[in-house]
Parts: structure tokens; C-alpha cells; sequence
């Protein structure tokens, strides 16, 4: 029988991280997964965020049908459900959240996209920590700049808390307030 401290000697094993599964590069799928990030990313599914894709055509932007979509839905929530997860939330570790991102190669999807996300998160009215801090990943790891999901985008006549802009020291989506992971 093997004593406490002989017990404690030996390091610690880990179970390897769980990850989720991978889509085709360049997919419908991995595309509407990022989709489907971008809806969970304050925490919630929203049904204006739901109603704003049907209304910008999304699905069809996508080259997914409706049914599809809440498929890669349903199966992302069965993925995130086994990873680990803190205060209430899963969290996506970076290097899962980076395998994500490299499911989109070609540079003009990557564009594309992060202005589907861009109008998926400001849908609601409300830009949460967890919708910049994605946003801001999108364009590290696709090597974007603002100019680049700014393109073709319409401007928001208010900013998503419903009142005047906010000062751009506090604006989550300045560089400098986001976060390297998303939760």
C-alpha cells in the first residue's frame, strides 16, 4: 500500500485538454460555428441576434441552410459541455479558440465573417466583455486590422449600449480592455 507522501511525490497527471470537433477548412460548418461562438459569447443565445441573421441572409452567406445551422449549434453546445469551466461559464481555452480561427483560410471568408460577427454581437443592442474579447481574438488570429471588419459595414448610429459613445478609454473593444480568452 502506497503512503500520502509517496503518493504526493509523483507529478500530477492531466488529462489531455478536451477538444472540439473540426470542420472541413473553408466550411460551412466551421464558418457557422464561429457564428454560433459569437451568439454564445455574452453568456446567452439572444433571439435578436437569432432574428438579425435570418435578416442579413446569413444562412445563405454562410452556404448553410437554417436546419444546418442549429445542427453545428446543437453539436458545438455537446463540445463546450465537456470542457472544463468556471464561475457559471465554459471557457474556450486560446489554443482551442485559435484551432477555430485556422478552420478559415482564405482571407476574403475571413473578412466576410468578421463582419457577420461584428453585426451579430452589436445585434442585441449590448456589447458584452465576452463579444469584444471574440472579436478581438478574430482579428489577432486572422491578422486583421478594424480597417479590415470595418469594410462594407454599415455604422451604428448609437453605440451598443443605447447611449452616446462612450469614451473610447472605456470602449470594450479598444485593444488595450480585452482579454486572451473567451468565456
Amino acid at each position: 500500500m502506497m503512503t500520502q507522501q509517496a503518493r504526493d511525490s509523483f507529478p500530477p497527471v492531466y488529462e489531455p485538454a478536451p477538444s472540439l470537433r473540426s470542420y472541413p477548412a473553408d466550411s460551412p460548418r466551421a464558418k457557422a460555428r464561429l457564428i454560433v461562438l459569437a451568439l454564445f459569447a455574452d453568456g446567452r443565445v439572444d433571439g435578436a441576434e437569432l432574428d438579425a441573421l435570418t435578416r442579413r441572409g446569413a444562412f445563405a452567406e454562410l452556404g448553410i441552410t437554417r436546419d444546418d445551422f442549429f445542427e453545428v449549434l446543437y453539436d458545438f453546445c455537446i463540445d463546450v459541455a465537456q470542457l472544463p469551466n468556471g464561475s457559471g461559464h465554459y471557457l474556450v481555452a486560446p489554443a482551442v479558440l485559435e484551432s477555430l480561427f485556422a478552420e478559415l483560410r482564405a482571407p476574403q471568408e475571413r473578412q466576410a465573417l468578421l463582419r457577420l460577427i461584428f453585426d451579430v454581437i452589436r445585434s442585441d443592442g449590448h456589447l458584452a466583455d465576452g463579444e469584444a474579447r471574440l472579436f478581438w481574438n478574430a482579428l489577432d488570429a486572422w491578422k486583421l486590422t478594424l480597417e479590415h471588419g470595418a469594410r462594407g459595414m454599415r455604422r451604428p448610429q448609437r453605440w451598443p449600449s443605447g447611449s452616446a459613445r462612450t469614451p473610447a478609454v472605456n470602449h470594450p473593444l479598444r485593444k488595450e480592455n480585452r482579454h486572451a480568452h473567451v468565456s
